[in-house]
């Protein structure tokens, strides 16, 4: 149901290196990139994650209440991604750990202050 999603960011050089680290743990790469917009995938059948400058030459704002989160293999690769991330310039927004519901989740933001997670779910009994 999803293609893409995509955040706004107030530069794109640096954003750029911290989700080509942050997402390569995921084994994911960029697959376009222009001047104003990169978006990465680690497979063509699956959603994509995506940074931009505003089509509107305004400051990149957070959405207030806004997360992407992105599925990974195990708990262990939860923190493989929380920890890059936090090593790379986010900030915590919940260590990983076994949160309600089953989910073994942690939660990041990136330099620009976008809300993250990287979950691992083993079960779906709440889909």
């Amino acid at each position: 149901m999803i293609g893409y999603t995509m955040v706004g960011v107030r530069d794109m050089k640096k954003s750029a290196a911290f989700y080509d680290k942050v997402l390569g743990t995921m084994g994911a790469h960029r697959m376009m990139e222009y001047e104003k917009f990169i978006l990465w995938n680690d497979s063509a059948d699956k959603p994509s994650f995506s940074i931009c400058l505003p089509h509107d030459g305004n400051q990149a704002t957070v959405g207030n209440g806004s997360m992407i989160a992105f599925p990974v293999a195990n708990a262990q690769e939860v923190h493989k991604v929380y920890d890059r991330a936090i090593e790379n310039g986010a900030t915590d927004e919940g260590e990983p750990g076994m949160r309600d519901g089953g989910y073994y989740i942690g939660y990041f933001r990136d330099p620009d202050g976008n809300k993250l997670a990287a979950y691992f779910y083993d079960g779906d009994e709440h889909l």
